[in-house]
């Protein structure tokens, strides 16, 4: 009986792991918390607001094929966020497809509910669209009295589109997005504290960070 027992819980919960799919931001190996410091080479920096959007998913199998539509935002404030699509059964399928960003057609709907509500702080301008990714903070490498920089990548206009569409294979049901390569390679304190507004450069971001994308 008391096997039994321990049999049950264990489908309980391996049941719950295996029919959600997780969203986390990393630092390297490490799940970044929000007003926690993070090393940075001999510097330090630490993250106040980390939201970014999600769409169009489609998981694969052979020729099997599975699409759930729509934007989904990732806020590290709101946990309730961080796990999509409750009760879908991730570890059926070999590899997904989905959107770092919002295709065009989110960007001029009409429809604002739910993720796409300006309210949440998303929402440029009609003619600029949703920023896709949206992150602020403060480090001591960067040459001023407050220490802060703040980037709100995003675009939907040519030549200057900041959507990656991604394809990564299932190794679990937790997606990461490792942001420590972005912040280790790519961004310049000493140069640009501030990216808020679509462009060249916030193309050139987005498109990295997109490579930093995987399953565990």
């Amino acid at each position: 009986m008391k096997q039994l027992v321990t049999f049950m819980v264990f489908m309980v919960f391996y049941h719950q792991a295996h029919t959600q799919l997780n969203v986390s931001v990393h630092w390297g190996t490490e799940p970044i918390r929000l007003e926690k410091y993070y090393f940075l080479g001999k510097d330090s920096l630490m993250f106040h607001e980390l939201k970014l959007y999600l769409s169009d998913f489609q998981f694969e199998k052979e020729t099997r094929k599975h699409v759930l539509v729509g934007p989904q935002l990732i806020d590290l404030e709101d946990t309730n966020s961080l796990v999509l699509f409750p009760n879908f059964p991730i570890a059926e399928y070999q590899t997904f497809r989905f959107n770092f960003g919002l295709d065009s057609s989110y960007h001029v709907s009409e429809s604002v509910d739910g993720p796409l509500n300006p309210m949440n702080g998303m929402y440029w301008a009609w003619n600029s669209g949703y920023i896709q990714f949206k992150c602020t903070g403060t480090s001591s490498s960067i040459p001023l009295t407050d220490k802060t920089f703040e980037y709100h990548l995003g675009g939907y206009r040519q030549p200057f589109e900041t959507l990656e569409a991604i394809q990564i294979p299932i190794k679990g049901n937790t997606l990461i997005l490792d942001i420590k390569p972005f912040f280790e390679q790519t961004v310049d304190f000493p140069l640009v504290q501030r990216v808020i507004i679509p462009g060249k450069l916030a193309q050139s971001y987005c498109r990295e960070l997109s490579k930093s994308f995987r399953t565990e």
